[in-house]
C-alpha cells in the first residue's frame, strides 16, 4: 500500500463523515457502520504506512553507515595511492652506484651518463627507459640473470680464498719452521760451548773465540761502522771473546734508542755496549731476567769524536751521572760547542777516543797514569753500574722509609727491633744533572723524640769516598734555623750533644763494620748500612736515657713515701 492508496481511502472516510449530518436517522447505522469500517481502513493503511516508515529510516541508516564505510576506503586507498606515489619517486631517484659502476663495467661506457649506461645494460637502447613500467619484466629478468652469475663468481672466489687460506696456513707452517732453524743452531751454538772448552783447555795460549751466528752478525756489520768505532768495536769484541762473563754483552745498532739488533740499518752507526743491572730486590740465582743499562757510542763526524751516553731504567739506574768521573778528571766537557752548531748524542769523554784510536790530549796536565785500556774500562764500567743501580734502589727504598741491608748483614743489621722508624728522606741541595754531590736530609723519630740527619753523597766516587753524616737531635727545620752539629763545637752552645757526636764518629769513621770484607758488593750498600747503624744506636741511647729517666722517678718516689 503507498500514499495515494491511503489518501482516497482517508478521503472517501471523510465524505462518510460529511454524509452522516445529512442522513435521516433511520439510515445513521448503516452509514456509521460503513465509517467504522473505512476507520479501520484507515487505520491499517497508517499501520503499514509507519512500518514502511521504520524501514526506510533503517535503510537509509545502513546506506549512510555504508556511505561512510565508502567514503573512509576511499581515504585510505587515496592516502595510499599518495604513498606509493612518493614510494614511486624515491625509486625513481634513489642512488645505485653498485648498478651504475656494473653497467660501466660491463659496458665499458665512461662518456654516458649513468641514466644512459644503466638503460643500455638493462634494456638494450638509450631510448627504453629502466622506469618504464612496461620494461619491468625485462629488467627484473636481466637483473636476476646478473644476481645468478655473480652469485656463480662469488661462490667460486670463496672457494678460491679458502684455497688461498689453506695454502697461506702452511706457508706460514713452513715459514715457521724455517724461522725456528736459527734457534736450533742457536741451542746448537749453546750446547757445543763446554766441547769448545774441553777442546780450548789443551791450548792456553789462545782466548776462547766461539764463532756462532750472533758474533758473526756483528763482526759483518762492523765493517760498515766508520773507523773509529770499528776500532772500539773490535776493542770490546775481543776482550769480551776472552771473558766467560754474560752480564756484558756487544751489539751495533742504529742512532733510534731501543732499535732491535735485527733491524739495523745498511749503514749502522752506533755501537751498544750492555750491562746487567743488579736488582737489590731479587735474590741471588733467580732466574728473573735482569734490565740492561745500555752505553751508547757514536761518531760524530763534525767534531771526529766518539761520544758516548748511558741509556737505562731510571727506577733501577741513574743513567745521567753513570759515566761523568769514570777516570779521575774525565768529565767529558773538553769541546765547546757553537750555539749554531748540533748537539752531541753524548760526552766525547777521553778513555773512548783512546779505545777509537783517537789521542786527544787532556786540557790540563795531571800526574795521574791509569792505563785506559779495554780491560779497564770494562772494569771500571761495571763497577759504575753496580754502585749506581744499588745506590739508586737503596735510595728509593730510603723513599718508602724501609731501609734495607744486605743479605750478608740482615742478621747483623736491622730496624724491625726498634722503636725508631725512619718517617721522611727528602732531597735538600743538588741537582744530580749539575753536580755529583748531593745532600739528602732524613727523619728519625720514636714516641718521644726526633733525630734529624744530613748526608753527603758523590754518585761519581760512591762507594769509594763513603758519605758524610751529620745528625743533631729535633726537627730539620728547628735546627737549621738555631744551628746544627756540623757547625757547633763542644761546650760551645747548648744544642750540641755528646751522645749524638759519639754516633756521628762511629758512623763516619768506622768503616769497616759496616762491610763484609769477604764480599764486595756489600760496600756497594754502606749507605744503607749506615742509616741502619744510625737508627739502631739512636734508639738504644733513648732507651738507655728512658730507663735512666725511669729509674731516677721511681727513686723520688720511694724517697717521698719513706716513713720513720
Amino acid at each position: 500500500m503507498n500514499m495515494k492508496l491511503h489518501g482516497n481511502i482517508v478521503k472517501v472516510f471523510v465524505d462518510q463523515l460529511d454524509t452522516i449530518e445529512s442522513t435521516k436517522p433511520q439510515d445513521a447505522n448503516t452509514v456509521l457502520a460503513s465509517a467504522a469500517s473505512l476507520l479501520i481502513d484507515v487505520k491499517t493503511s497508517q499501520r503499514e504506512l509507519f512500518n514502511l516508515l521504520d524501514k526506510a529510516i533503517l535503510t537509509r541508516e545502513e546506506k549512510a553507515i555504508d556511505l561512510e564505510r565508502q567514503k573512509l576506503l576511499l581515504q585510505n586507498l587515496l592516502y595510499e595511492k599518495s604513498q606509493l606515489q612518493a614510494q614511486l619517486c624515491d625509486c625513481r631517484e634513489y642512488p645505485t652506484p653498485h648498478l651504475e659502476r656494473m653497467s660501466r663495467d660491463e659496458l665499458n661506457h665512461d662518456t654516458e651518463t649513468p641514466a644512459k649506461t644503466m638503460n643500455v645494460f638493462l634494456c638494450g637502447s638509450t631510448e627504453i627507459s629502466i622506469h618504464d613500467p612496461t620494461n619491468n619484466k625485462r629488467v627484473m629478468e636481466k637483473l636476476h640473470k646478473e644476481l645468478n652469475a655473480r652469485g656463480a663468481l662469488q661462490r667460486d672466489q670463496e672457494k678460491a680464498q679458502t684455497s688461498l687460506n689453506k695454502r697461506r696456513r702452511v706457508a706460514e707452517q713452513e715459514k715457521g719452521f724455517l724461522n725456528d732453524i736459527p734457534k736450533k743452531l742457536e741451542m746448537v751454538e749453546r750446547s757445543s760451548v763446554p766441547l769448545q772448552k774441553f777442546f780450548q783447555s789443551a791450548s792456553t795460549t789462545e782466548p776462547l773465540r766461539l764463532i756462532g751466528s750472533d758474533r758473526k752478525r756483528r763482526l759483518d756489520l762492523a765493517r760498515t761502522l766508520p773507523g773509529p768505532l770499528y776500532s772500539l768495536f773490535v776493542q770490546f769484541q775481543a776482550h769480551l771473546d776472552g771473558q766467560a762473563n754474560n752480564s756484558v754483552s756487544l751489539e751495533i745498532a742504529r742512532h733510534s734508542k731501543g732499535q732491535k739488533s735485527d733491524e739495523v740499518a745498511p749503514n749502522p752507526q752506533v755501537v751498544h755496549l750492555s750491562f746487567v743491572i743488579p736488582d737489590i730486590h731479587l735474590k741471588e740465582g733467580s732466574s728473573t731476567k735482569r734490565k740492561r743499562v745500555t752505553v751508547e757510542f757514536a761518531f760524530v763526524e763534525a767534531y771526529s769524536v766518539v761520544t758516548a751516553t748511558a741509556v737505562g731504567f731510571p727506577e733501577k739506574v741513574n743513567a745521567a751521572v753513570l759515566l761523568d768521573n769514570l777516570f779521575p778528571g774525565d768529565l767529558g766537557t773538553w769541546i765547546s760547542q757553537p750555539d749554531d752548531s748540533t748537539s752531541l748524542p753524548g760526552k766525547p769523554y777521553h778513555w773512548c777516543n783512546f779505545l777509537a784510536g783517537l789521542h786527544f790530549p787532556p786540557p790540563q796536565p795531571s800526574n795521574d797514569r791509569v792505563h785506559r785500556s779495554t780491560k779497564a774500562v770494562i772494569r771500571e764500567l761495571s763497577k759504575r753500574v753496580k754502585a749506581n743501580a744499588t745506590l739508586t734502589q737503596i735510595l728509593a727504598t730510603f723513599d718508602k722509609n724501609k731501609p734495607v741491608a744486605h743479605p750478608s748483614f740482615t742478621n747483623k743489621l736491622s730496624v724491625s727491633d726498634c722503636t725508631a722508624k725512619l718517617t721522611s728522606w727528602t732531597t735538600v741541595e743538588g741537582e744530580i744533572t749539575q753536580k755529583p754531590v748531593v745532600i739528602y736530609a732524613a727523619t728519625i723519630k720514636n714516641a718521644a723524640s726526633t733525630l734529624s740527619a744530613r748526608v753527603s753523597v758523590n754518585w761519581h766516587l760512591y762507594p769509594s769516598v763513603p758519605p758524610s753524616w751529620s745528625l743533631c737531635e729535633g726537627e730539620e727545620a728547628w735546627a737549621t734555623k738555631h744551628g746544627s752539629v756540623s757547625r757547633l763545637h763542644d761546650e760551645t752552645n747548648p744544642l750540641y750533644s755528646h751522645l749524638i757526636g759519639q754516633i756521628e764518629s762511629q758512623i763516619n769513621g768506622n768503616f769497616e763494620s759496616l762491610a763484609d770484607t769477604n764480599d764486595a758488593s756489600s760496600y756497594d750498600w754502606i749507605i744503607a748500612h749506615q742509616l741502619i747503624k744510625i737508627i739502631g744506636l739512636w734508639d738504644e741511647a733513648q732507651n738507655e736515657r728512658e730507663g735512666a729517666e725511669g729509674s731516677f722517678r721511681g727513686n723520688t718516689r720511694s724517697r717521698k713515701g719513706r716513713t720513720k
